[in-house]
């Protein structure tokens, strides 16, 4: 098996993620820096899908928003200043009126309601409330780290969430040309998918997810010539997309 080989054509696949699930943010990418309400909805079209259908986490997504987005509008929840709070029973305390909105509203995962009030809570404790900017100035400032440290600190966000958020943000502003090598470990998000492709190729040898295994990707990844921002959108996206291709291509399969 050459490892090499297969890690640069599973990296081409990220043109494909690119194509249906960036271009519209890509387009959008200037109005998500003046508006605290889109860069909102920017970061919870990542949050949300945290290891279930999609489709699920699209309903939970949408829902939260016909709840969030009319309090940004008329009630201007993120003109509001705020130090950030710890612990789910002060969060649930200090925000109730929003959580029980949410409660009400049909999020039905207590992490999810939790997740959306840590949200408001961090973009109330930033300068000019908006979250995107805010993480992109961090970026541009070479404190990636830090961007990522406080993503993970967001309730229910965690490191997946995390550098799964990073890695587009850095590719949807064309962040890439700052980076260096040790960023990457930050951009590299491993799922099941990105794992069980990884294994098979040669990339890791461990049967189970583990801690650093986004950190051996990445050294794969450099050591090859391969983008590891490319191999992993391109890892998820033929995971994901596994049983689509494979009736997409049924015919020279089975002939």
């Amino acid at each position: 098996m050459d490892t090499k080989k297969l890690a640069l054509k599973i990296s081409s696949f990220s043109s494909y993620y690119h194509a249906e699930h960036l271009a519209k943010r890509i387009n959008a990418r200037n109005i998500y820096l003046t508006s605290p309400e889109k860069a909102f909805e920017f970061i919870t079209g990542f949050s949300f899908y945290q290891g279930r259908r999609d489709e699920i986490s699209q309903k939970f997504e949408e829902k939260a928003k016909a709840i969030i987005l009319p309090l940004i509008r008329t009630d201007n929840i993120f003109s509001t200043s705020s130090k950030i709070i710890t612990g789910k029973t002060n969060l649930e305390n200090e925000y109730n009126k929003i959580y029980c909105l949410l409660k009400n509203g049909g999020i039905n995962k207590k992490g999810d309601r939790l997740m959306v009030i840590s949200i408001i809570n961090f973009i109330q404790s930033i300068d000019h409330h908006n979250i995107l900017l805010y993480l992109v100035d961090l970026i541009k400032s070479r404190r990636i780290a830090n961007a990522y440290q406080q993503l993970d600190d967001i309730w229910s966000i965690g490191p997946k969430i995390a550098s799964l958020i990073l890695r587009d943000v850095v590719y949807v502003y064309e962040l890439e040309t700052i980076l260096k090598n040790k960023d990457y470990y930050y951009l590299q998000p491993v799922d099941t998918w990105v794992h069980q492709i990884s294994k098979h190729i040669g990339i890791v040898t461990k049967n189970d997810i583990y801690k650093n295994e986004s950190l051996d990707i990445v050294n794969k990844c450099h050591e090859f010539g391969v983008n590891p921002i490319h191999y992993n959108q391109g890892a998820w996206y033929l995971g994901t997309n596994s049983h689509k291709i494979i009736l997409s291509n049924i015919d020279s399969i089975v002939s």
